[in-house]
């Protein structure tokens, strides 16, 4: 079973999400050049009004807590078998079929630079050693998908845009690129991500 959640069914900050999909190895050519966090909230601002609150798909990741608009989010599923793709970058854990579709899978951890274990592909029957509550979100971005690996999803959050504080002082949880900004939320700081540059293949 795939424990399917959509975006559309998440109306409460603790709500689980949408579970779902994107093609191989999008190039640089296809993304489009990610905004600075200052540039991305202003804009934000400007489109919901200085009243409005975003909201965001936080997540698990290696014991810290970080979140994706959840515009850019869309499902999220239980894990299931990846097959790995050759000469792919060390942070692509493979491919996955869904409907139809076939969708590259990041792993996060190392996508982050963190220390991730390793993520084999889940046998027929089993989770490959990966726990029950991880999770695969299904982002876009410019029309390409992708899956992103997760220890596991805390829910929907809704913040000021004017909470959001710049990436200077998180330097150190992960490659500065990667991240547009933080914020407080219920005692909790949570890293906002860049998903652009997350999608981006130099390494390819």
């Amino acid at each position: 079973m795939l424990d399917i959640i959509k975006n559309s069914q998440i109306s409460t900050p603790d709500s689980e999400l949408r579970e779902g999909v994107m093609p191989y190895a999008p190039t640089n050519s296809q993304i489009s050049m990610a905004p600075t966090a200052d540039e991305f909230y202003k804009k934000n601002i400007e489109k919901k009004g200085e009243g409005e609150l975003l909201q965001f798909l936080s997540f698990i990741v290696d014991d810290e807590e970080y979140a994706l608009e959840l515009s850019e989010t869309l499902e999220v599923i239980k894990l299931r078998e990846i097959t790995e793709v050759p000469h792919a970058p060390l942070f692509i854990a493979g491919i996955i079929s869904l409907r139809g579709e076939i969708i590259p899978v990041i792993s996060l951890q190392k996508r982050l630079g963190l220390n991730p274990p390793s993520i084999p592909p889940l046998e027929k029957g089993g989770q490959g050693g990966l726990a029950p509550e991880n999770r695969i979100i299904l982002a876009s971005h410019t029309d390409i998908k992708i899956g992103l690996i997760v220890d596991r999803i805390m829910g929907v959050v809704r913040v000021n845009p004017n909470d959001i504080e710049s990436t200077s002082t998180i330097q150190q949880e992960a490659d500065g690129e990667f991240i547009r900004g933080v914020v407080h939320h219920k005692d909790r700081l949570i890293i906002l991500l860049n998903l652009p540059m997350l999608l981006k293949m130099e390494e390819v």
